[in-house]
Order: structure tokens, then C-alpha cells, then sequence
């Protein structure tokens, strides 16, 4: 941070002097006490370009395009628990690119994506607890021989080791009870 500003202040400097006509890098370093190879530098970049603005990227096209993008943000949305390898795959077999890793990584980053671990979270609340408790108590009398149970949930109980991709990770929360939406009791 400190070298930044720094960068910063020193171009300041330039460009004032700049501005009131001294064009001498040694009397603008006798001055400021700014580097003289740093001084000769923005001079030459005020004499050549007219601004000390940086040029921003090095004039490539990008191998991600707007169609593209938009499908890695498809794949990311459908499966926030897919991998760079995998979105690679994707991209190679359904968009014909390909692209490395660290392409998409940094892709990604630019869209403000994080690759976290969600944050744990218990498996069952109190108001889970009770809500069984009262539906235990409505049924506790119903003819069970025609009822058949089913559930093929699987959880993770000692720790989470699937990462996903979110714009929001602070506010990820590992959720046991996702997949258990998906499956419920069945009455026959």
C-alpha cells in the first residue's frame, strides 16, 4: 500500500512541475528527491502520451467473451460446487475453448467470485427439534403398516471440504438440510 501511494505522489510531483513548465528531470529530482530514473520516465510518458495514465492491459483480446462469460456464469449458477477442472471441461466441450485454469480463475475473480468453504452450521435448531416433536404427536396414532420410510440424504458430520463459488462468502453457510428438501417421507 505504502509503494502505491508512493507511485502516486510521485506522479503528482511530476505532473506539478510538469505544469509549471520545468521539463529538467535533475531539477525536478533536486527538488523532490524522487528517483531520477523515475523522473525521466513520466517525463518521457508526458512528452509521448500527454498523460501519466497507465495503460491498461497489454492490448490481447480476451479468450472469454461476452457468450462465453455468460455460460460460465451458467455453469457456476446450475453447480456453485464445480471445480476450475471442470469448468475448463465445460467450456471445451460445450463452448469449443480452451482456456487454462488460471484463465478462469482470474475470470472469475474480475466477476467478484470467491472460492470458499461455507460456514457450518448445526444440524438440526430448535425449531427443527420442535417441529418433529409436534409432527411425531399428530401421528402418533396413524396405521403405519401401509408406510414405508425413505431417505438417502448423506451429510458430511466432521467437516466440510466442498468448495463452491459465490459473490457473497461471507454469507455462505454449510446447510445439512438442502438435500434433505429434495427427499421427504413417503406414504404409500
Amino acid at each position: 500500500m505504502v509503494k502505491i501511494n508512493n507511485l502516486k505522489s510521485h506522479k503528482i510531483s511530476v505532473l506539478h512541475y510538469w505544469n509549471l513548465g520545468l521539463r529538467s528531470a535533475r531539477k525536478i529530482h533536486r527538488d523532490t528527491k524522487i528517483p531520477l530514473s523515475t523522473i525521466s520516465y513520466q517525463l518521457k510518458k508526458l512528452r509521448t502520451q500527454g498523460s501519466l495514465k497507465h495503460r491498461q492491459g497489454n492490448g490481447q483480446k480476451s479468450k472469454i467473451d461476452t457468450k462465453r462469460a455468460r455460460a460460465l456464469g451458467q455453469f457456476i449458477r446450475r453447480n456453485s460446487e464445480v471445480t476450475l477442472h471442470e469448468l475448463t471441461e465445460k467450456l471445451q466441450n460445450q463452448c469449443a475453448l480452451i482456456v487454462s485454469t488460471s484463465t478462469i480463475s482470474c475470470h472469475l475473480n474480475r466477476l467478484e467470485y470467491v472460492n470458499c468453504l461455507p460456514l457450518n452450521t448445526p444440524m438440526l435448531t430448535e425449531e427443527h427439534k420442535e417441529r418433529r416433536v409436534e409432527w411425531a404427536k399428530e401421528h402418533l396414532n396413524d396405521d403405519w403398516k401401509d408406510t414405508m420410510f425413505t431417505n438417502e440424504n448423506s451429510f458430511q458430520l466432521f467437516r466440510n471440504t466442498i468448495r463452491r463459488w459465490s459473490k457473497y462468502a461471507a454469507e455462505e453457510k454449510k446447510n445439512p438440510e438442502e438435500s434433505a428438501k429434495s427427499s421427504c417421507l413417503g406414504f404409500y
